[in-house]
């Protein structure tokens, strides 16, 4: 017997209902990115050690995202996801508010130890004051501009990510 079999027939249509919303809703994104065309050249600012790095190696390094300058920008997000769950479980079946709750329950507790996420950082500005301050050593760095399509077609040739993990550049 499946584990979906044991749940009561009414959570099971509310889980089928939260899926293919879910769904809809990430291909509704996939599609608007997907309609957005890339700049043909992005940029990544660093300092010099960085240049060095990458000169020496031929690589970009990817950072975990809990080791960011910002590392709450994930649980930002996640706290959006649980402020639309709980709105929408507000007025749902009972276990749909207990699905709610644990989902909170996750991000608040276990949010860090499951979402190892690696970033590259890249903007569609080869010169934006925000930048040179943030990442290119207060304006004594180095922006390196990078062609977004030969990019992109080296990243899904390294792994097997799929197009829309490096198609927003904001």
């Amino acid at each position: 017997m499946a584990e979906s079999d044991m749940l009561p027939p009414d959570m099971r249509a509310e889980i089928s209902k939260f899926d293919a919303t879910a769904d809809e809703t990430m291909k509704s994104i996939g599609r608007a990115l997907d309609a957005r065309q890339p700049p043909p050249i992005i940029y990544h600012y660093t300092n010099d050690a960085g240049l060095r790095g990458i000169l020496e190696s031929g690589k970009l390094w990817l950072t975990d995202i809990f080791n960011l300058n910002d590392p709450s920008e994930l649980s930002h997000g996640f706290s959006h996801a649980v402020s639309i769950l709980s709105n929408k479980a507000a007025d749902g079946h009972l276990w749909t508010k207990v699905f709610a709750q644990a989902f909170e329950k996750l991000g608040t507790q276990r949010l860090q130890a499951s979402a190892h996420f690696f970033v590259c950082s890249f903007s569609s500005s080869g010169d934006e004051l925000g930048q040179w301050r943030a990442y290119a050593d207060n304006g004594r760095g180095y922006t390196l501009g990078f062609d977004t399509k030969a990019l992109e077609s080296a990243f899904l040739s390294a792994t097997d990510a799929s197009p829309i993990a490096t198609a927003h550049f904001p």
